[in-house]
């Protein structure tokens, strides 16, 4: 018994099944996880060493930069490699491939660094190894600000009782706070003092460091009851830090402490500002990890900002003034809502096509169609319930009603699948703009198979008086065309398994939501179409436009086949000019999106004093001020780079794109001028621009690699200028900081010996007094304030301070570090960057207007005439490598996809001819493609050849409809010509229908102005384009290749007999 019987003989059985799967559906959505997109980003984790002593960057990359390279690049799944060597720092950053499991990772990293830990230097202070990287974007910015307190007592109010909680939100990576002034326990030391007493800075420290300690000592029995000791030895108070007692007199009387220094519980000279629209804050920035879901991540940290606000004091206020979460929220909304207007144009559709009404009324459902496309979400809504009503109340739409159920019962049993796929732990699946967009796509194509099913039904109630026969009969009749349609569709998923790993991941919701909302929609056509079919006997009238096109198409198509060879010869000559065009196409990996944000860079030349960058940053903030699409300006100054964060008004509330803006002020900002008070001008700062991106880049970028940093710079910076000159490319810049003008003290190790004394004691000594290191501990109120030892400030401002420091040797004698080094002034490198552990220097650039393929090629032939020394090249980075990567894999995934649309065609048709007939359909498409693309001025990226791969299983739909009936009929004894002409006028309605359906439900998307547009609307206008061609050139063309078919075979059997 077929599936159609069943669900009319047990009708009671199959609506309590469906509307089981619509409620499970219902319920689904709220469980299901929601994100952008899926997670398609290299996992992260950085392994960032601090080391005591201030070390320079070159010899941070020798002593600890290289050995934790080795260690850790034999990590499992790694893809990228990158470390910085700065002074006294060395970050290691791992990229692993999309799709790793980064707490394994973690472990397998934190294991191999472990085993060489020991063989670091040991002034490295205590390792972190984090899942971000520094330089990730803040997912949220808050900024606190008060009329009566100061910024240090927001700063303190932040450390004491906002961070800590925030930190502990899961999947929050790093918290820093921006403004105010670090509150710390400073002890400013007296260098004369000292010398008089004969105590150096390290026995301060030492003494403070061995005097603020809480021990357990044991335990002793007193009769039945066990106590633990404890050595009681914390400070508790300031003034017994002061009265610490360093050394004893030669008098015998003790030297404290306050002998010798300033004690003071104060604050840190300020290590920058930052500012809300100008007025000083305090700003909070947080970082999620690399894999963390974003807005998980924002959930956790309000419901902390909710107890926060609980007893923060109501004279400090709390601003939200970034949350990436709106940007997310707002692209997931925009996809639903072109969902909702793809279904309200499929069923406007249906009523064009189902109807026989007077002309004012198709006139109607035009004005209808274009107000879906155009109206508010909040009206789309009301016209979807005035639509509803119209088909219930209606009698003769109630066909219409039948067929539209497909729409709501497909995308809930879609959701009932994907909710059950999680909690069975098969894998993550989450509502993100793409598996919204994969049923934005499929929603006009759910209602295909209904579509097909229903014709049938009506053609057959024509023929009989029962109702329940002509729907088993006409559902039957069907099974195996629809069937057919659908595995085409859902067989062109299969070669996503073979792409690379972001696409797989990107693109591969969309194959899951496609193939879920498919298979529930083959269901419903085969179920609950016939059943409710059989309840009534009325039919569809065929609309009068429906019939006067129909009678043109057949008196065209009998030209066509009349004229075969020379049809075929034209639409393959079309074919082949498109295809070459198509090759032409620019390139890229994937499309950007655009947020309502962007941020400033204002890079100061190393070594430039906070003030001077404050000063640029404020000329910056005078620029953007006045700009009427900025909603906020959130300014972080640093001394060598300060950042503005810029957050733009909604995309509806203003006139201007994102980059339209930028390309605005970009002149006035790059036009900034600093002068010192005398009116003598400095170094200017490089300003350039940067948008955040939820997936693909707008940069372009090259790394340079050699050994000599000399060599390096001096081919960036020829390098830089030439790329800068191209049109289209913008904000050209070399990420390695140029070199910090220095003072290198050079031990003379015979003369350090004489005394004592080794590099590495004079290095932690010279350290110490001129930058301070922390000596201990100050708990207060719960609270941990490190104590900074260093010489008073008067002591260490000058060259001739720095030459008559005092050192003390393991005698306790006085030298001077004149008399154990050599000074010179040099210009050391800042910072040294390696990739895949070789030294390297990166140049990046803003793509702007230009593809990604476009630029590169622009690139390579300016740069072709530089001549390069010998070891020394550049390769493209970014998102290059994953643009080659796709290209290589576009021809074979074409071919692996028609080769199974054809084998599925073969076992379903039983025949090795007919499909390929039918598949003569599909290079048709292309010409569709390359002339949308064109027009649109799109490029190829992977959302068009997913399109082009989904359209392999979609247009031979069409001609599987007009093979089908040929055969039924030829079956029945009509020659091949007659047959087809009959079949094609039987089917063209459905064709054009389910055709339109597809389009229009698609046509949204397609339209969609959006931030994240560019995600889906390559996909959409690729599948637009290439149905619509293919539609129309499958109903003459497919006819006459089946003509010469049937040439072919009526020869050969002619020779047969002849012979």
């Amino acid at each position: 018994m077929a599936l159609p019987e069943i669900a009319i003989k047990r009708p009671v059985t199959i609506l309590m099944a469906v509307t089981i799967a619509f409620l499970m559906g219902l319920i689904s959505i709220f469980y299901l996880p929601v994100e952008l997109m899926p997670n398609i980003s290299f996992g992260e984790i950085s392994i960032i060493v601090r080391i005591r002593g201030g070390i320079p960057p070159v010899e941070v990359e020798e002593r600890v930069t290289k050995p934790i390279e080795e260690a850790v690049g034999t990590v499992s799944h790694l893809k990228r490699l990158l470390s910085i060597s700065k002074e006294g720092e060395s970050t290691v950053v791992l990229s692993f491939e999309p799709g790793t499991d980064m707490n394994f990772a973690a472990l397998e990293v934190r294991e191999k660094f472990a085993r060489i830990k020991n063989k670091l230097p040991r002034e490295i202070e205590k390792p972190v190894v984090a899942n971000y990287k520094y330089s990730d974007y803040p997912i949220m910015i808050l900024a606190l600000t008060s009329s009566i307190y100061s910024p240090e007592h927001i700063r303190r109010v932040v450390d004491e009782g906002i961070k800590d909680r925030v930190k502990r939100v899961s999947g929050v990576a790093n918290v820093e706070i921006g403004g105010g002034r670090e509150r710390k326990v400073l002890v400013e030391v007296d260098q004369r003092r000292l010398a008089a007493h004969s105590v150096s800075l390290n026995k301060v420290i030492n003494v403070l460091s061995m005097n603020n300690l809480n021990l357990l000592a044991g335990d002793i029995k007193r009769g039945k009851e066990k106590y633990l000791v404890r050595t009681i030895g914390e400070f508790e108070t300031i003034e017994q830090i002061k009265n610490i007692g360093l050394t004893i007199s030669p008098e015998g009387s003790i030297i404290r402490l306050k002998d010798v220094a300033l004690v003071k519980d104060s604050y840190l000279e300020p290590a920058g500002f930052a500012r809300l629209n100008v007025r000083p804050v305090v700003s909070i920035y947080i970082q999620k990890e690399s894999t963390a879901n974003t807005i998980r991540v924002i959930e956790g940290i309000k419901e902390q900002l909710e107890i926060v606000g609980s007893f923060l004091d109501k004279n400090i206020k709390m601003t939200v003034t970034f949350n990436q979460a709106e940007f997310i929220n707002q692209s997931i909304d925009t996809v639903k809502t072109s969902l909702l207007r793809g279904a309200l144009l499929a069923i406007a559709i249906l009523l064009l096509f189902l109807t026989r009404v007077p002309r004012k009324f198709y006139a109607y459902i035009f004005v209808f169609m274009i107000a879906v496309l155009f109206l508010p979400t909040k009206f789309l809504y009301i016209a979807l319930l005035a639509v509803t009503i119209l088909l219930l109340t209606s009698q003769n739409l109630k066909f219409i009603l039948i067929i539209s159920l497909a729409i709501p019962i497909s995308v809930m049993i879609t959701f009932a699948f994907m909710y059950l796929i999680n909690v069975s732990n098969i894998m993550l699946i989450t509502l993100n703009i793409m598996t919204l967009a994969g049923l934005a796509l499929g929603i006009g194509m759910l209602v295909d198979n209904g579509i097909v099913v229903l014709e049938n039904i009506f053609r057959h109630k024509m023929l009989t008086d029962d109702p329940v026969k002509a729907a088993v009969a006409g559902s039957e009749e069907m099974t195996i065309v629809i069937t057919a349609g659908t595995l085409t569709t859902l067989i062109v998923f299969l070669p996503m398994l073979f792409v690379n790993v972001q696409t797989r991941l990107l693109y591969g919701g969309v194959g899951i939501t496609v193939t879920f909302s498919l298979v529930a929609s083959l269901f419903v056509a085969l179920t609950v179409v016939p059943l409710l079919s059989s309840k009534s006997k009325l039919v569809s009238e065929t609309p009068s436009w429906i019939e006067t096109i129909s009678k043109r198409y057949r008196r065209l198509l009998a030209i066509a086949l009349r004229n075969r060879r020379r049809l075929l010869w034209a639409v393959f000559s079309l074919f082949l000019i498109c295809g070459f065009w198509f090759s032409r196409l620019d390139r890229e990996f994937i499309g950007t999106t655009q947020q309502s944000d962007f941020t400033i860079f204002i890079r100061m030349p190393t070594g430039t004093k906070l003030d001077m960058s404050d000063l640029a940053c404020k000329k910056v903030e005078e620029v953007l001020k006045d700009v009427p699409e900025i909603k906020n300006i959130s300014s972080r100054v640093e001394p060598w780079i300060s950042k503005v964060y810029v957050k733009l008004m909604p995309l509806t509330m203003r006139k201007k794109t994102t980059k339209e803006v930028i390309e605005s002020i970009r002149s006035q900002v790059n036009n900034i001028r600093l002068y010192h008070p005398q009116g003598e001008s400095i170094q200017q700062p490089f300003i350039y621009f940067e948008e955040p991106q939820e997936v693909g880049t707008k940069e372009i970028i090259l790394d340079i690699f050699g050994h000599d940093y000399k060599v390096l710079r001096e081919l960036a910076v020829a390098m830089s200028r030439r790329i800068g000159s191209i049109k289209g490319l913008t904000d050209v810049k070399i990420r390695m900081r140029e070199g910090r003008p220095e003072m290198a003290v050079n031990v003379d190790k015979k003369r350090a010996a004489l005394y004592g004394l080794n590099v590495n004691d004079i290095a932690l000594d010279v350290h110490a007094q001129m930058r301070g290191l922390r000596a201990t501990y100050y708990h207060t109120k719960g609270r941990e304030i490190e104590t900074i030892a260093r010489v008073d400030e008067k002591y260490r401002r000058t060259f001739k301070d720095l030459k008559n420091l005092v050192l003390h040797t393991p005698e306790g004698e006085k030298v001077l570090l004149k008399q154990v080094a050599d000074f010179k002034f040099d210009l050391g490198p800042s910072e040294v960057w390696r990739k895949e552990k070789s030294r390297m220097i990166q140049l990046s650039a803003n793509v702007g207007t230009l593809s990604l393929g476009k630029a590169v090629e622009l690139i390579n032939k300016t740069l072709s005439d530089i001549e390069f020394p010998e070891e020394y090249f550049y390769r493209f980075g970014g998102g290059y490598p994953e643009l080659v990567e796709s290209q290589k894999q576009f021809l074979p995934t074409i071919l692996l996809m028609l080769a199974l649309v054809y084998m599925v065609l073969a076992g379903l048709f039983e025949s090795y001819k007919q499909p390929l007939i039918i598949m003569f359909s599909v290079p048709l498409a292309v010409i569709g493609v390359a002339v949308a693309l064109t027009v649109t001025k799109k490029a190829v990226s992977m959302g068009v050849i997913v399109g082009m791969v989904l359209l392999g299983g979609i247009v031979v739909n069409n001609a599987i409809i007009l093979i089908d009936r040929t055969n039924q009929l030829r079956k029945k004894g009509l020659k091949a010509i007659r047959a087809l002409i009959m079949s094609a006028k039987n089917r063209l309605r459905p064709i054009l229908m389910t055709t339109s359906t597809t389009v229009l439900g698609l046509l949204p998307m397609a339209m969609d102005k959006s931030e994240s547009a560019n995600l889906w609307s390559p996909l959409a206008i690729t599948v637009i384009s290439g149905l619509i061609s293919s539609t129309l050139l499958t109903l003459f063309v497919v006819p006459a290749i089946y003509m010469i078919f049937e040439e072919f075979r009526w020869k050969r059997h002619v020779d047969q007999k002849s012979v």
